[in-house]
């Protein structure tokens, strides 16, 4: 929703210069306080109200925003490698910026098809496992003429390299997440202050 205020030369040019100092543009330095201003913890208990006319809370409304060519291609360079389209990536820095419950909002698509990609090795591998402890259990039996020793051994192997292979990937695959998390919420600009 494109908002229009009136607003005095003065007042003006000092929200130019506070944006400036913030390396921000008029509108977003305004459109910043706004958010900020409105979302509150002192609003929160106020009712939501449905002015007539307006529509209800939820609906989507387009909104407006002037950026830089080079805002706009930093956005465009970012988004790319992530599967986001412009408006995407524009959506979701607002929307991580807005909630403070990353586990409301979806890992970017490619964050996304990696996660699945190391689900389903570690499902085949889970398979795998299945397998070798039934061909044991089988090698077990009274009856069997299968070395038990010789299936055991390279078995628990395996498994001692497998589990050093999981909890590798798990590191890695939560710096990932961490990481994607972070960027998305500012937490490594605020850490570094």
């Amino acid at each position: 929703m494109m908002v229009s205020l009136r607003l005095k030369e003065e007042l003006i040019a000092e929200i130019d210069r506070i944006a400036s100092a913030n390396g921000q543009t008029r509108s977003a330095w305004i459109a910043n306080v706004l958010s900020r201003a409105a979302l509150s913890p002192e609003n929160d208990d106020l009712p939501i109200g449905v002015e007539e006319g307006r529509g209800h809370p939820d609906d989507q409304v387009r909104v407006t925003v002037r950026l830089h060519r080079s805002e706009i291609e930093a956005i465009d360079r970012i988004g790319t490698p992530l599967r986001l389209t412009r408006n995407e990536w524009i959506k979701r820095a607002l929307r991580w910026q807005l909630w403070d419950k990353a586990g409301m909002l979806r890992l970017a698509p490619v964050t996304q098809t990696e996660i699945g990609k190391v689900r389903k090795q570690v499902l085949a591998i889970g398979r795998n496992i299945n397998q070798a402890v039934h061909a044991m259990n089988a090698a077990n039996q009274p009856e069997s003429t299968l070395n038990l020793a010789r299936i055991a051994e390279p078995f628990l192997e395996t498994c001692a390299d497998l589990k050093a292979l999981l909890f590798a990937t798990r590191r890695e695959l939560s710096s990932y997440v961490g990481g994607e998390v972070g960027y998305w919420t500012g937490a490594f600009k605020d850490a570094g202050k």
